[in-house]
C-alpha cells in the first residue's frame, strides 16, 4: 500500500474499514470497490463513505511530495492517489496554511501603505479650490452639460462615469478625463467603495469606472447653485476651445453612427482604422454637418459588405477598406458633390447632454454645417476682444476721471452724450476723442 493512514479513533471496526477503502494492489488498483463496502452502520451512500473515513482517519499519499517542502500530502479520497512517484501540483496543508498567513501579512502591510498614501490625497482634495470665472469655455460647456445629467450632484456631491454616460453618443470617458486634466474636477477616495484604489509597483492607481469625482468650490463662492451661476452665465469667446470642443463632440456623434452601421453589417474595425477613421471625420467636420458625414458613414459601411460578397474578399479585409473609402467620399465632396443632409439619427441614438447645450446655447445640431459652426465661433471670438477692448478702455478712462488733475471736461462731455442719446459705448469713444491729452 502506498497510501499511510493516521488514526483518530480506537472503534475496530472503523479501523478495519479505512484499511479496506484505501488497500490496494502493488499496480494501485484498489482492491474493493466502494459499494462493497457498504453499507456500514448509518452510511449506505457511496458518495458519503470519504466523507465519513475523513472523521476518523487521515490518508497520505507516499507516491507524492509537496513541491514546496518536500513533504508528505495529504489526500481526501481514492481519486487522489498516484500510482507513481511524482512532486504534487500544489503545496502540502502546512503550506498551505503559511501561504495563507503571509498572504494575509502581506494584505495587510498593502492595506496599511495604501492608506497612509490615501490620507494626504484624500486631505488635499477637500481642500481643492478652482476659480470658476478662470475656467476655459469648453470645460465649462462640459460642466453645464454634466449639470443637466446629474443635477445638484454636481453642485453638492460626487458622481461616477457611469452617471454621465448619455454625456454624448459614445459616453462620457474622453471628457471626464479632459476636465480631470485640467484639475476642474477631483477625485475623492474617501467616496469610492473598497478596492478602486490600489498600490502597483509602488504607484497609487484607481480603477476609473468605480471613481467618485467631485466639483471642487470656488476660490470665493465655495459650492453649491449660486457659485454654479458664474458657469451658466459665461460668455463664451475662446474660439480654439470651442472649435476642438464641437469637433470632439461632433466626431463621437459621427463614430457612434459608424460603429452602428459596422455592427449591422457585421464589420469589424481595427484600432489603426479607427484611429485614421477619426482623422479623417475630425477633417470632414470642419466644413461637413454630422448628418452629412453620417451620409458618408453609411454609404461606405454599406459598399463594404457588398465588397465582401465578393470572390477573393472577406469581412475583415472589405473592412480595411473603410478608411479609405471615407477618404475617397470627402474627395468627391470637395470637387462639388454635397453629399445629401436630411440624414436622421438612428431610434438608439442619443445626441446626448452636450449636444443639447451646443443647440441651447449656439444653436447647433446634427444639421449644422461645419463651415458655418467653425464661422459662428470665430464672430463670438472677434466679439469678446471687441468686449474687452471697451472694457479696458472703461477701466481706464474711469481711472482718469476719478483721479486725473483735469477729468471734469471729460465727465461732462460723457454726461452730455448720454443725455443725447448715444450708447455707453459711444459716449465713451466719443469723450475720450474730444480730450486725448488726458489718455495720453
Amino acid at each position: 500500500m502506498t497510501v499511510r493512514l493516521e488514526f483518530a479513533t480506537q472503534d475496530p471496526q472503523e479501523i478495519e474499514l479505512a484499511k479496506r477503502y484505501w488497500a490496494m494492489d502493488e499496480d494501485g488498483v484498489y482492491l474493493e470497490r466502494v459499494a462493497d463496502l457498504l453499507p456500514f452502520r448509518e452510511v449506505n451512500q457511496s458518495g458519503a463513505l470519504a466523507k465519513y473515513v475523513r472523521q476518523f482517519c487521515r490518508a497520505y499519499d507516499e507516491n507524492q511530495v509537496c513541491h514546496v517542502c518536500n513533504g508528505e500530502m495529504r489526500i481526501s479520497g481514492r481519486s487522489e492517489a498516484k500510482k507513481f512517484p511524482q512532486r504534487s501540483s500544489r503545496p502540502c496543508g502546512n503550506c498551505q496554511e503559511l501561504q495563507r498567513e503571509e498572504e494575509e501579512k502581506r494584505v495587510a502591510a498593502n492595506r496599511a501603505e495604501l492608506e497612509a498614501r490615501l490620507t494626504p490625497y484624500i486631505a488635499r482634495a477637500r481642500n481643492e479650490v478652482i476659480c470658476y470665472a478662470d475656467l476655459p469655455d469648453d470645460s465649462v460647456l462640459i460642466l453645464q452639460a454634466i449639470e443637466a445629467l446629474i443635477g445638484p450632484r454636481l453642485l453638492a456631491g460626487t458622481f461616477s462615469r457611469g452617471d454621465c454616460a448619455d454625456l454624448t453618443p459614445m459616453g462620457a470617458d474622453d471628457f471626464i478625463d479632459r476636465l480631470y486634466g485640467q484639475g476642474v474636477l477631483v477625485d475623492d477616495p474617501s467616496a469610492a467603495d473598497p478596492n478602486v484604489y490600489y498600490l502597483q509597483d509602488g504607484q497609487l492607481w484607481h480603477k476609473k469606472a468605480f471613481t467618485r469625482y467631485f466639483l471642487p468650490p470656488d476660490t470665493n463662492m465655495g459650492r453649491g447653485e449660486e457659485a454654479f451661476i458664474v458657469l451658466r452665465d459665461r460668455e463664451f469667446t475662446d474660439v480654439e476651445a470651442l472649435t476642438n470642443l464641437w469637433l470632439d463632440y461632433s466626431a463621437a456623434d459621427v463614430m457612434r453612427y459608424l460603429h452602428y452601421q459596422c455592427s449591422m453589417h457585421g464589420q469589424d474595425l481595427s484600432p489603426e482604422a479607427i484611429e485614421k477613421i477619426e482623422g479623417a471625420v475630425r477633417h470632414g467636420l470642419r466644413r461637413y454637418s454630422v448628418a452629412q458625414m453620417w451620409f458618408i458613414m453609411w454609404k461606405v459601411s454599406k459598399d463594404a459588405a457588398a465588397l465582401a460578397s465578393r470572390p477573393y474578399y472577406s469581412r475583415e479585409s472589405a473592412a480595411a477598406t473603410i478608411p479609405t473609402k471615407i477618404r475617397k467620399q470627402l474627395e468627391i465632396a470637395d470637387q462639388g458633390s454635397v453629399p445629401r443632409n436630411e440624414w436622421t439619427r438612428p431610434e438608439p441614438h442619443i445626441s446626448g447632454s452636450l449636444g443639447m447645450v451646443f443647440n441651447a446655447l449656439f444653436g447647433l445640431d446634427e444639421y449644422s454645417k461645419g463651415a458655418d459652426v467653425l464661422e459662428l465661433f470665430a464672430s463670438l471670438g472677434s466679439q469678446g476682444r471687441e468686449d474687452i477692448e471697451l472694457s479696458e478702455l472703461a477701466a481706464t478712462f474711469m481711472k482718469v476721471t476719478l483721479y486725473g488733475e483735469n477729468s471734469l471736461p471729460a465727465l461732462e462731455a460723457f454726461a452730455n452724450m448720454i443725455r443725447a442719446g448715444l450708447s455707453t459705448e459711444d459716449a465713451l469713444l466719443e469723450a475720450i476723442n474730444r480730450h486725448p491729452a488726458l489718455f495720453e
